[in-house]
């Protein structure tokens, strides 16, 4: 999680040290991540752009960890 929110902090700008980070931990998995936060920040665009209503329930955010 905390490689996402850099990614998405910098809109993918991340230091040396986060990158590093994330590969020493995630090393098969880093390039899926980027990919899932791409995804959300493009499906987010996308739905505020076109302004499609939403057609399921409100769901309340939590609290940022």
């Amino acid at each position: 999680m905390t490689f996402a929110r850099a990614l998405v902090r910098s809109m993918g700008e991340v230091s040396s040290a986060e990158f590093g980070a994330a590969r020493d931990a995630l090393t098969e998995e880093i390039v899926e991540v980027i990919a899932h936060v791409a995804l959300n920040i493009f499906t987010n665009l996308l739905g505020k752009a076109t302004q499609v209503p939403i057609d399921f329930p409100e769901v309340a955010l939590l609290k940022a960890a």
